[in-house]
């Protein structure tokens, strides 16, 4: 029990030395709503389907005994006539004793900006409360008598911003500030007090689609995309990734997790699943699945601490 509450400290205390507060996905283009409140989805881009659900379990450092693992739900809804954006996600993040459940709203509007050419400009708006949890009963603290013990909570407000711009259905760019407001999270017991200070985060994604009914029909593509992280007093983070889609019946997908720090990191990235649509009589509707996983190949925490595993489920409908 010593052994997981010392690990515990470790992987709490590893977010703060890589300034990385906000939750992290390995199949990130189906998390738009999560991590761009102006973001629209690519079941909406690709396949004009107005509502879409998606779920996410992810777990970080395997080879851990208390690995970070995060869930998330999200919903979303394209109002074509109110050029408008509604959505809503719940995302649960529990690294060791440490965990936070957030609540958020979003909507975002879209500008029409193209004639002959379909392109708009989103601009969109986020806003919840997150609790923050501590679990402090299995942690021997060299000085426990200046740490509070036992369960503890505190519960904030948080909002976020962002930009998302998007080109026929063929190429898509987004900026977004999550966790815009930065606060001190404090937990307090008997004069006696753990803080978690929030910080601003900054992404930044850019992408597109490229037909190539070769696969299979007119429906097949193949998405780069790049994903870009950066927090204060931490190193730029990239994800590089390439996807293709057959037929809609399976996509699959490679690329590499790259940290810009010191000393350099790199994580490859495999995902694969598969489409249920007209197979099992959705009609309008469509279920995606998929598994993803990233393997650290290069010397450092990442190798030891082991990679990262995902599984998502995707449901889109007119």
């Amino acid at each position: 029990m010593k052994e997981i509450a010392l690990v515990s400290i470790v992987i709490a205390l590893a977010s703060p030395l890589f300034a990385q507060q906000t939750p992290l996905f390995s199949v990130y283009r189906d998390q738009w709503g999560v991590l761009n409140p102006a973001a629209v989805s690519n079941n909406y881009l690709l396949n004009k389907r107005t509502m879409s659900l998606s779920g996410a379990w992810h777990v970080q450092w395997w080879n851990m005994p208390v690995s970070p693992r995060t869930q998330a739900l999200s919903w979303e809804m394209v109002a074509e006539e109110q050029n408008s954006v509604f959505g809503a996600h719940i995302v649960n993040d529990q690294t060791g004793a440490f965990s936070q459940t957030g609540v958020y709203a979003r909507y975002a509007y879209r500008i029409n900006m193209g004639n002959r050419t379909e392109q708009s400009l989103s601009i969109g708006l986020s806003a919840g409360a997150v609790q923050y949890r501590a679990d402090l009963t299995e942690i021997e603290f060299p000085d426990p008598g200046s740490i509070p013990a036992g369960n503890l909570n505190s519960i904030r407000p948080d909002f976020g911003m962002g930009l998302f711009y998007q080109y026929a259905d063929k190429y898509y760019a987004g900026l977004s500030v999550p966790q815009t407001l930065g606060f001190l999270a404090r937990f307090e017991q008997d004069e006696q007090a753990v803080s978690v200070r929030r910080v601003p985060h900054i992404f930044a994604v850019v992408g597109g689609y490229w037909s190539t009914p070769w696969l299979g029909n007119s429906t097949s593509f193949v998405e780069p995309s790049l994903w870009v992280k950066y927090a204060p007093a931490g190193p730029i983070n990239l994800d590089l990734n390439l996807r293709a889609q057959i037929s809609e019946l399976v996509w699959a997908g490679t690329g590499a997790n790259v940290g810009l720090g010191v000393q350099p990191g790199v994580a490859l990235h495999f995902e694969a699943g598969l489409f249920f649509g007209e197979q099992v009589q959705m009609m309008d509707g469509q279920l995606k699945t998929g598994f993803a996983f990233d393997l650290p190949v290069t010397q450092g925490l990442g190798r030891i601490f082991g990679g990262s595993a995902e599984i998502v489920v995707v449901y889109s409908w007119r």
